[in-house]
């Protein structure tokens, strides 16, 4: 099995090269796959509790929202906030045994309550299209180290991968063919030599940049040296464990809630500022629809109508839950739409603003 996923992890990553890391739509943020004994009610029940936990971190980017005495309620009444459930019985490949395989329980939470709880209670909500985050990370144990990558060390990629998916953190990592070895070393790593590592960085155009250091040493223990570079911001920390999971699944913990603090939503900022934004370069009816849904997947969108269709531009009224720089950073981490000049304010009506927006034609639209 272990084979097989790093086979596909290369090919995924082979086609970096023609496709840079960009901003990610993640799908499914309020769906969770428990493993489950059986299907009785007691067991249901309990994995609803857990699942509920593990959505409300994926959408509001850290386990802040658990901490707060207001969420204890919530968390033993999660089977309110279950849209729909369903079990999945997923057969051992390997094994000729039609008994054989493990029980899950798929869980549907309701978008809608989960994000009103969160923010009644002022809590940030992430919304699906999330910044992409390159991992250039070393990986030592007991002095022999290697440069993180789907060829030498497939296990520590996929354990990054599975608590980057839990938590719906987009990431990649180099593919460390001749090319990439040639700009970046473990020495550069371990001394943080920005220079190469950011001339490798171009090469997949992430939005944030991870370097990372993951020790491990016989009778010490294993420790974590991180640091997260966006936006002209640096975030550095460092992090002590008894086991290489807890080490990872902190670095990608502390990952999400530092990119959540740049790009989740807090609900007191909420301004509730309506806008009209004008995109050109729409000729066909379904480019509309597309970059309506686009916009209405955005996290500071509260509600979208068209307001004006003129040749190939449609001009559309935007009521926000935020104000529009908000909504202006959100558009700059996606490939949908490019802005084409500075905001300017209605002359008709001086509270309200109006952005200027051409649609990149690369394809549908998910």
């Amino acid at each position: 099995m272990k084979n097989k996923f790093a086979y596909l992890l290369i090919f995924l990553l082979s086609l970096v090269v023609s496709r840079p890391l960009q901003a990610v739509v993640v799908e499914e943020l309020f769906t969770i796959e428990m493993a489950v004994a059986d299907q009785t009610t007691a067991v249901r029940l309990e994995a609803f509790g857990e699942a509920f936990k593990l959505v409300v971190i994926k959408v509001s980017g850290s386990d802040d929202a658990l901490k707060s005495p207001s969420f204890s309620r919530p968390m033993q009444s999660s089977a309110r906030y279950v849209k729909q459930f369903t079990y999945i019985n997923r057969k051992d490949e390997n094994s000729e045994s039609f008994d054989s395989g493990q029980l899950f329980l798929k869980i549907d939470f309701n978008q809608q309550l989960v994000e009103g709880l969160l923010r009644e209670n002022n809590f940030p909500v992430w919304g699906q299209e999330r910044p992409g985050s390159l991992l250039v990370v070393s990986y030592d144990v007991n002095e022999t180290i290697h440069l993180v990558s789907g060829d030498s060390t497939p296990e520590i990629i996929e354990l990054l991968d599975e608590a980057a998916v839990k938590l719906g953190v987009p990431v990649l990592f180099p593919l460390m063919d001749l090319e990439d070895i040639a700009l970046v070393s473990i020495a550069d790593i371990v001394s943080r030599q920005y220079e190469n590592i950011d001339i490798l960085a171009e090469r997949y155009e992430p939005d944030a940049l991870v370097i990372g250091q993951i020790v491990g040493r016989s009778g010490q223990g294993w420790h974590g040296d991180w640091e997260v570079r966006f936006a002209e911001q640096v975030f550095k920390w460092k992090y002590r464990g008894s086991s290489r999971q807890q080490v990872v699944d902190q670095a990608i913990k502390h990952l999400a809630r530092v990119l959540a603090l740049e790009y989740a939503l807090e609900d007191h900022r909420r301004v509730e500022q309506v806008l009209l934004m004008s995109v050109s370069s729409m000729p066909k009816f379904n480019q509309l629809i597309s970059v309506q849904r686009y916009l209405e997947s955005l996290s500071v969108v509260d509600s979208i109508r068209v307001a004006l269709i003129s040749d190939d531009v449609v001009t559309f009224k935007l009521k926000l839950r935020n104000d529009a720089e908000d909504l202006q950073r959100l558009i700059e981490l996606g490939e949908v739409l490019e802005q084409l000049d500075l905001p300017f304010v209605n002359a008709q009506d001086d509270r309200q603003v109006i952005l200027n927006y051409s649609y990149i034609d690369r394809g549908t639209i998910n």
